[in-house]
């Protein structure tokens, strides 16, 4: 009888010869499983979990012992958590949500700016439910502190922890992908020998934990903290954990749903929020009525008690809403003496920039009554089209005196203006200027506009070449007809 060129059996015959009558396939194929990762003289070949897998005994130990002895060598520091941040980082990585993703990095790395940043802390502020402290204090660490320098901008950060019951399954996984990895790069280096069918084993062994090693670490970092604060006066700020639950979707996607349906971070802003929840509440006093649109927008960035939206844009766009009606503020772009400049009321047309004020709508009413005049009948008043003598706008006689008729005066065929300009508040008086002017001229569609700007700069000591070569370069791409230097 010829022998079979194949070793051991497959699959089917080994539990086809273990089943008993009413007993579970899946009871054998379990401890199956375990036997042929735990024990050293137990070899296999074949698609790992399928049909065609086979299994013998051999006097030569397989290269599980060998993987077994290596992952003792790897430190965890040096070696599994640059291994962890990289698979970390690929699963993070697809966040839209944030601007910034920083996996292990110390808060002095961290910048300090506008941009949403997403924090992973180390394995070892790690999270649970029995202890908090560790990951606690790190966040608020962060929140506090940009290496030696206090952090400003504190409400720009959410946090991604460990944790803490996953975390040494994490660790066997990554040791053993760094097992595996280091057997087959000693194979290729010629430092190992093994035969064909150990390098094909070590081959399949690496890729089956390079596949479980992703999920292992997306149930491991499963904990989304937020730092918030109920009040101006807390002293410190309070940390709110939210369990990610990534079996079925992945990291990145599940951060985005929980900061959403949490509105941990706002994307879309209503105005009547940021009148009710932000203006009225920390902004708009007796004595102030007013406050600096981009000053609120940099304390969002600063004050955790304070709403976290997505960016600037989402902000401005708020304001774009808010000002096309009069139920939410008023606007201008500056206040001196009671007056405000470039006064609005219920008009789209303003710009958000560092001299737009939003002032609370009840004084926006009494202000703008108060800017326009109303006109009186009776008593002297002069009703709309008529003068002191008139009857319907034609001159009236006295009885028995024949009508004259009414001499009307000639139009004004052409306008001509010239106004100074302050060059601190030249943006803002340019603005009023092509608002209050400009945009009243050309209201009639027959006129004809000609604007022409006209600058004058003395330098008493002389100026720059610095100064002259971008002035000049800037007025030739803006199409300047004229521009000397004396």
């Amino acid at each position: 009888m010829k022998p079979s060129a194949a070793r051991g059996l497959t699959r089917p015959r080994i539990l086809l010869g273990c089943l008993q009558p009413r007993q579970s396939r899946a009871l054998y194929t379990d401890a199956l499983g375990r036997l042929s990762d735990t024990l050293h003289y137990l070899n296999s070949n074949g698609e790992r979990g399928q049909d065609t897998e086979r299994f013998w005994f051999d006097t030569r130990a397989n290269l599980r012992r060998e993987m077994e002895e290596r992952k003792r060598r790897f430190d965890k520091k040096r070696d599994v958590r640059p291994k962890i941040a990289e698979v970390v980082w690929r699963l993070c990585g697809s966040i839209s949500l944030v601007d910034g993703l920083h996996v292990f990095t110390p808060n002095g790395d961290v910048p300090d700016d506008s941009a949403l940043r997403l924090v992973v802390l180390p394995p070892e502020k790690f999270y649970s439910r029995r202890e908090t402290r560790l990951a606690f204090g790190e966040v608020c660490d962060f929140i506090r502190k940009n290496g030696e320098k206090p952090r400003y901008r504190g409400n720009r950060l959410l946090f991604l922890a460990p944790d803490h019951d996953t975390l040494s399954r994490l660790d066997d996984a990554t040791k053993r992908v760094l097992a595996w990895q280091s057997i087959l790069n000693d194979v290729q280096d010629g430092r190992l020998n093994i035969d064909r069918e150990q390098e094909r084993q070590a081959k399949r062994e690496l890729q089956g934990a390079e596949d479980v090693l992703p999920r292992v670490a997306g149930e491991c970092f499963r904990w989304l903290l937020c730092p918030y604060m109920n009040a101006p006066t807390d002293r410190d700020p309070t940390v709110e954990a939210f369990a990610l639950y990534t079996s079925g979707t992945g990291v990145g996607s599940e951060v985005e749903r929980i900061c959403r349906e949490n509105e941990l971070v706002i994307t879309v802003w209503s105005p009547i929020h940021l009148r009710d929840s932000v203006l009225k509440c920390f902004y708009w006093k007796p004595d102030r009525k007013s406050v600096n649109a981009l000053a609120v927008w940099e304390d969002m960035q600063r004050y955790c008690y304070l709403p976290r939206l997505r960016d600037r844009h989402v902000f401005e766009q708020t304001v774009y809403q808010g000002v096309a009606s009069k139920d939410f503020f008023g606007t201008a772009y500056g206040e001196h003496d009671g007056k405000f400049d470039g006064f609005k009321f219920g008009d789209v047309n303003i710009q958000v920039d560092d001299t737009l004020l939003l002032i609370e709508p009840e004084a926006a009413v009494i202000y703008q009554a108060a800017q326009t005049p109303t006109p009186t009948l009776g008593g002297g008043a002069v009703e709309d089209g008529a003068s002191p003598g008139t009857e319907g706008g034609q001159i009236t006689s006295a009885p028995g005196e024949k009508p004259h008729p009414r001499v009307e005066e000639p139009r004004a065929a052409s306008f001509h203006g010239a106004v100074d300009i302050d060059s601190t508040i030249a943006k803002m008086k340019m603005a009023e200027v092509a608002d209050e002017i400009i945009q009243l001229l050309t209201s009639d569609p027959n006129a004809t506009l000609r604007v022409t700007l006209e600058i004058s700069a003395d330098f008493p000591d002389g100026a720059s070449d610095q100064i002259r070569r971008a002035v000049s370069e800037n007025a030739n791409s803006l199409g300047f007809k004229s521009q000397n230097w004396e």
